[in-house]
This record gives C-alpha cells, sequence and structure tokens, in this order.
C-alpha cells in the first residue's frame, strides 16, 4: 500500500488532533500588519502571492506584491529583512552586472517558455505555422501545465517535463478546469520513487481523465474522495466496507449493484495476484511460474498494449481487442504499437477522425477538410519545413 500510506499520512496531518502549540486561543490578541495595497487589489496588473506566514502559528496572513517584468528585484541573503515583494508569475529575478543578491525581473526561461517563444515567433513572422498547432500552455513556474490537447480532438494529460502520461479526454475549451490530472501525475511521482510500475492494490485509482477516482477503497474499506487531491470528502463519515458500498452508504456512489467496486482488468489482476500468493505459501515457494497478469491502467481498465507470446494487441478499455499484430510476420509495427490513434477514437466525439496505421498508432499525415500536416506520435501537428501543410491533392510533397 504505498500511495495509500502516504494519503492516510496527509489526512492524519490534515484531520488530525488540534496542534498542542498553535490552539485557536494563540492568536487571540495579535495584531496583523496591513496587507501591501496590491495583494487587496488582485487584478491584471496589480496583484500578489499569498503565503504561509513565516510567523509562529500563521496567525496573520502574508502577501508579496507581485512584481512585473523589468522590476528591481532580489534573490535575498541570509541577514536580509523579511521580503515584501516577489518576481510576478513567469517570472524570475534575473541578477544583473555581476551583483550576487539584486537583479530584474525577467521572464523565465525554461523548455515550456522557450516552446511558448518559438510559437510566437513563428505567429510573427509566418509563415512555418500550421493551423492546428497549439501554444504551449505553462504554470506561474514555468512548468508544463498538466495537459495538451489537439484541437478538435481530445486532450491528454502531460508530466511537469510535458512527457505524455496517462489520461485522456474529448477536446474541451476548458481543460485548465477539466484536466487537472494530479492523481495521474502523483502515480508517476510514486513510479520513479519506486523505480517500477505499481499493481493496482498499490496506490490509488485514477479517473480516465487523470484525476482521482471520487471512490477509493483500501483493505476492503471505502470513502468518497475529492477529484483534484484524493483527500476524503467527508473525513468524519466512517468508512464503509466494499461489500456494502452503495447509492445508500456512499454519496458518490454511481453504480446500480450493490458492492461493487473493482474495474474488469484490476479485478482479473487481484484474483490472479492472490492466487499466486496463496500458492506461495501453501507449498512454501519464492516464485509461481505460468501466470499471465493483465496490463492494467491506473483507473482499473485496460492498457491500450497487450499481448502474449505470438501476438500483440490494442484493446479498448474493457478489454476488447481493436487491432492484433503477430510479433513475427509483422515485427517492425508490433514493435512500435502504441494504440493511441484507436483510443483517441474512443474518446472523440467529432465526425473528424484522425487516420490510424495498422498497429493503432496515428498516420503521421493527416489530412482534414482539404488539407494536409504531419503529426507527431501524439497527434500534435508539428512543422519541420515549409509549408507547414499543403492541399490534399499535393500530399505527396509533404514529408512527414
Amino acid at each position: 500500500m504505498i500511495l495509500l500510506v502516504i494519503f492516510f499520512t496527509i489526512s492524519t496531518s490534515v484531520f488530525g488532533d488540534e496542534s498542542i502549540l498553535c490552539s485557536p486561543s494563540v492568536c487571540d490578541g495579535v495584531k496583523c500588519p496591513t496587507l501591501p495595497e496590491k495583494c487587496n487589489i488582485q487584478n491584471a496588473t496589480h496583484s500578489g502571492t499569498f503565503l504561509p506566514s513565516p510567523e509562529a502559528c500563521n496567525c496573520c496572513q502574508y502577501c508579496l506584491e507581485n512584481l512585473n517584468e523589468g522590476d528591481e528585484c532580489s534573490i535575498g541573503y541570509p541577514s536580509a529583512p523579511t521580503p515584501t515583494s516577489i518576481c510576478g508569475p513567469g517570472l524570475a529575478c534575473k541578477l544583473t552586472n555581476g551583483n550576487l543578491y539584486d537583479g530584474i525581473c525577467s521572464r523565465m526561461m525554461t523548455t515550456c517558455t522557450q516552446l511558448q517563444d518559438d510559437y510566437d515567433e513563428r505567429r510573427k513572422n509566418g509563415p512555418n505555422l500550421g493551423s492546428m498547432e497549439v501554444r504551449q500552455t505553462c504554470t506561474d513556474e514555468g512548468e508544463f501545465a498538466s495537459y495538451k490537447c489537439i484541437p478538435g480532438q481530445t486532450c491528454y494529460c502531460v508530466d511537469i517535463d510535458g512527457t505524455r502520461i496517462f489520461g485522456e479526454s474529448d477536446f474541451t475549451s476548458l481543460p485548465e478546469m477539466q484536466m487537472q490530472c494530479k492523481c495521474s501525475r502523483d502515480y508517476q511521482q510514486a513510479k520513479q520513487l519506486f523505480g517500477r510500475e505499481l499493481n493496482p492494490s498499490e496506490h490509488f485509482r485514477c479517473s480516465s481523465k487523470g484525476d482521482y477516482d471520487t471512490i477509493q477503497c483500501m483493505r476492503e474499506q471505502c470513502l468518497c474522495t475529492d477529484a483534484t487531491d484524493g483527500a476524503p470528502t467527508y473525513p468524519n463519515d466512517p468508512m464503509v466496507n466494499i461489500r456494502n458500498i452503495s447509492n445508500q452508504t456512499l454519496g458518490c456512489y454511481k453504480g446500480d449493484t450493490v458492492g461493487i467496486y473493482l474495474k474488469k482488468c484490476e479485478e482479473e489482476y487481484i484474483t490472479i495476484l492472490n492466487e499466486t500468493e496463496t500458492q506461495k505459501m501453501k507449498n512454501n515457494y519464492n516464485m509461481i511460474l505460468g501466470y499471465t497478469f493483465p496490463n492494467c491502467d491506473i483507473d482499473g481498465t485496460y492498457k491500450a498494449v497487450q499481448e502474449n507470446s505470438t501476438h500483440k494487441y490494442c484493446m479498448d478499455k474493457e478489454g476488447n481487442i481493436l487491432t492484433a499484430l503477430s510479433k513475427v510476420d509483422n515485427k517492425t509495427l508490433a514493435d512500435s504499437m502504441d494504440c493511441k490513434c484507436l483510443r483517441a477514437l474512443s474518446v472523440m466525439t467529432t465526425n473528424e477522425k484522425p487516420s490510424c496505421l495498422e498497429n493503432g498508432n496515428y498516420t503521421p499525415m493527416q489530412c482534414r477538410r482539404g488539407s494536409c500536416r504531419c503529426v507527431d506520435g501524439n497527434g500534435n501537428q508539428v512543422c519541420k519545413a515549409t509549408p507547414c501543410e499543403v492541399n490534399e491533392i499535393d500530399k505527396d510533397t509533404l514529408k512527414c
């Protein structure tokens, strides 16, 4: 129970007993300083960043004025007074003239912001910008936002470095609201920490969009959780035995049948896992051979790519085969199979579908409304040379 242990540790700190040192009465009589003017305004040009107070027990609000690009700033030093300002979102204090502490608020230079600058430059100068290219979205810290969208098709989750991770949905114009991807990102951190994939009994379950599932069951005890961060929705309510969960016992339960929690893939995985553990204990074995575990995604459904000794398959979330390739007769296509295109088709509601290769991957050249473009393995338009797009009648001239 790796992520589950982490969760309970956090939950105890948040919902546990009141701190002896910082009881509510400790702040009685504390006179708080006036907040900076910008912190009270909070608009596009005048704003502030609220942080935990540096004083004990956080009795008073603490806010730093956000500086604008070009404003003087300081990174501070050991004996410096408590700061009152900070470079605003997307800005960093760039030291000037060999100064060790003082500088100018300047645009952050990260991989994400550099992609934004590249897009802006190509848009300004043209014509090497595709009609389906999208400007990269970055956080205030210069990291990649949790999502990336293909116009009119799908949105999918990415980690802070911009690499695609689990989580996909139909295209939305408000991905920042509907694709937080916190569960998927937390799983990636846990996987890196432990150096391996985690099995379904070792991590929180995510939704298909990469958020936390609103029901979590641990050691056959279940509770409602927040989709954004996985915290208990009703922290004071008792947990419910997995056999008794229903829309009467758990407000977040959406099923019609009592006691149904496990998805098809995770149920198959856990059944095999329990059987092998039983065989180990019964026969005093260290290892059991001959069992094949399914590949499950972190929402409890089947991963897109499955395989046996002779074939690789693209599967839908319920385990139905979408396409199959022999590992011998179609080795090249089988080796590169990722099924991202076929899976995208299953979540898209638009009539304009991308074309897929025999192995379920995106066709490198995609045509839409009489125009053809090159795409990467995730379906995003890429512009390697001018022109970025050609009329469909001239598609043989486009090098993808």
